[in-house]
């Protein structure tokens, strides 16, 4: 009963697990899962209880484990391609699991919460959060450096605002994001104002748990959010600064004078302030180059519908999991875990395969490969149709059988619905041609089809 069992697998191998002769191991379980998620929604893609295919290995070295883990990267690719998914290979940050970095498997769908940028012309996928990419410097004249001056104005507290009162663009504006950061007090980030911190790339940065600074913290220091700079600091206010890359190159920035009502005009970089270290933070956007092959990239949705994580020795260590290597020396086991989840891969199959009459299974992953509809109460129809599922029942078809007393139109728009993919009725129309109404579900024709060409048919369409 937990959101994952890394706490219940390590110590459980650990009983197994003595020699370097019983590694590498790996074990798996497909379980129902419990997470208190608090945004609970869309179905089947985030629910708080689900099933998961879980998985975890064991190595004696990064070598052996690296290996591994691309056997099963490519597994995973495999079954998704099974499942008729295009799923993106994206590196994403280790979360709680790992200070490395993971990757995570992504499937294109409107309805995802995820943002993952692409480059459509050489395949890289990228977590929005910790994503690379080139930033397209703005056509600006060579200009000088002016003198900076203090100026008083009414406006808003956002770039936006800013940058209009001042008649200038959005990147000629210096933003200041400032946080807490976990037992170290406030930090500033400076970036361009078109532009957005990344808070994953940030923590990865510094290697300490961060969040946006509090209002009220800010407010007791005298600072007005909207107006925070580190240009003339007030003093005792200690607010150390690291900047993006993005500043290096723009002179003449405008940015807040600390006080409510003020900026300052004409502010540039080491002259007027300075920051004490420079890194990539900039949260990356449609319209950044690829660093590969300089194509705009591309912000798409997309559901997670895998991800895989190198635990390095973590969970070993705080679980005394350790084995006996060539040498007689005890040393602890390197891990990997793994998981697909079962139940949100469903979700995305129907996302993606439906239109507004219901789903459209692929035959891949179809609960039923036919559904048989009999139309009407005649006898005749009722035993051609029984017929016809006992044939294809017994040449290895799974089909779904509707034989109740409802109406045509109840009958198909269910079937339309439920999604099977191939629908065949018998009816006392289609009975007087010898055969049956043959529809995909996945087009819109229905055509006629004779018994005597149906077996052939069926597996002709089913082999696809």
């Amino acid at each position: 009963f937990g959101p994952s069992h890394e706490e219940t697998v390590t110590p459980l191998a650990a009983k197994y697990i003595n020699s370097y002769k019983d590694l590498p191991l790996s074990v798996y379980q497909i379980q129902t899962k419990f997470r208190d998620e608090p945004r609970a929604k869309s179905g089947l893609l985030r629910g708080r209880e689900f099933g998961m295919k879980d998985m975890y290995s064991f190595h004696t070295s990064e070598k052996d484990l690296d290996e591994y883990y691309e056997r099963v990267k490519q597994a995973y690719l495999n079954v998704y391609e099974r499942c008729d998914l295009t799923a993106h290979v994206i590196e994403a940050s280790g979360g709680p699991f790992t200070d490395k970095f993971s990757h995570e498997f992504s499937v294109e769908s409107e309805v995802g919460e995820d943002t993952i940028i692409v480059c459509e012309k050489c395949g890289i996928a990228q977590n929005l959060e910790i994503a690379e990419g080139k930033i397209a410097d703005p056509d600006e004249k060579e200009e000088k450096e002016l003198e900076m001056k203090l100026v008083e104005i009414e406006r808003g507290f956002t770039v936006a605002d800013n940058a209009k009162a001042h008649d200038v663009p959005e990147h000629k504006i210096l933003k200041s994001v400032v946080y807490e950061v976990e037992d170290e007090g406030l930090l500033g980030v400076v970036i361009r104002g078109d532009l957005n911190v990344s808070n994953v790339k940030l923590e990865n940065y510094i290697k300490k748990r961060l969040r946006p600074a509090d209002p009220e913290v800010l407010k007791k220091m005298g600072l007005v959010q909207g107006y925070i700079s580190p240009v003339n600091m007030p003093k005792g206010v200690n607010i150390s600064f690291i900047g993006d890359h993005s500043i290096k190159n723009i002179k003449n920035f405008v940015t807040g004078a600390n006080e409510y009502a003020k900026d300052y005009v004409n502010v540039n970089l080491a002259r007027d302030f300075i920051v004490k270290d420079f890194t990539d933070l900039v949260e990356v956007k449609s319209g950044f180059e690829c660093k590969k092959c300089g194509k705009a990239l591309k912000e798409i949705h997309a559901v997670e519908v895998g991800n895989i994580f190198q635990l390095g020795t973590k969970y070993s260590e705080a679980f005394n999991l350790n084995y006996t290597d060539k040498d007689g020396k005890s040393k602890p086991c390197i891990m990997g875990c793994y998981g697909i989840g079962n139940t949100r891969l469903m979700g995305t199959i129907v996302e993606v395969y439906h239109d507004d009459k219901g789903i459209i299974w692929p035959i891949s992953t179809a609960p039923y490969h036919v559904h048989i509809v009999s139309l009407g109460k005649d006898d005749d129809v009722k035993e051609a149709a029984e017929k016809l599922y006992k044939d294809l029942v017994g040449s290895g078809v799974e089909v779904l059988y509707d034989d109740r007393d409802d109406s045509p139109g109840v009958k198909l728009n269910d079937a339309d619905l439920i999604g099977v993919p191939l629908r065949l009725v018998v009816s006392k129309r289609t009975l007087e041609k010898d055969g049956v109404e043959w529809k995909e579900r996945a087009k819109d024709e229905a055509s006629d089809v004779k018994f005597s060409e149906l077996d052939n048919k069926v597996k002709k369409f089913l082999s696809k």
